[in-house]
């Protein structure tokens, strides 16, 4: 058995006063900005023991936040934002007389789409990669984009047979 196995680990902090949990707040910020312990107790007027003593408690404070963090609270409150801010710009540009209002929606729109895609992407919540690309309106007329198309399509049909080609 390790040292670890055989001592619980603290997860619960002891009640710390107001002034001692702001300071704690702010003695990690200082740390964060790439202060030294020695400096932050000269500036409190502490001891760099406190200093030290208040940082690891500043930990503990972190680490029992974070296990009451709810994930799927925090996944469901943030799509429930996005869907809203979608909600009410569709309102906004559906009650648009103005055109260029309603382009000005539209960007909003598209926006807001990219980032809450990007929130779920990121969240793990759907595929990053698309299933499908669909293309329309090519100009065939122009002989250079009809033979780029053309080592696309090639491309595509190379690629798709090795995939289905058995593997060993």
């Amino acid at each position: 058995m390790t040292l670890s196995e055989t001592l619980p680990l603290v997860t619960e902090i002891p009640p710390i006063s107001r002034d001692r949990q702001k300071r704690i707040r702010e003695i990690q910020d200082l740390f964060d900005t790439g202060l030294k312990v020695a400096e932050i107790s000269k500036l409190y007027g502490i001891s760099e023991r406190t200093v030290r003593r208040d940082k690891e408690d500043g930990k503990a404070f972190d680490r029992a936040l974070s296990k009451a963090v709810d994930q799927a609270e925090v996944l469901g409150r943030e799509i429930r934002s996005y869907e809203q801010a979608l909600r009410m710009e569709w309102r906004h540009y559906r009650t648009a007389t103005n055109p260029f209002v309603k382009m000005g929606c539209m960007r909003n729109i598209i926006a807001l789409k990219e980032k809450y895609i990007k929130f779920l992407q990121g969240a793990g919540l759907i595929d990053k990669v698309a299933d499908q690309l669909k293309i329309i309106e090519i100009p065939y007329g122009e002989k250079p984009v009809r033979e780029a198309v053309l080592d696309l399509v090639k491309l595509i049909n190379e690629a798709a047979a090795k995939d289905s080609e058995p593997k060993e």
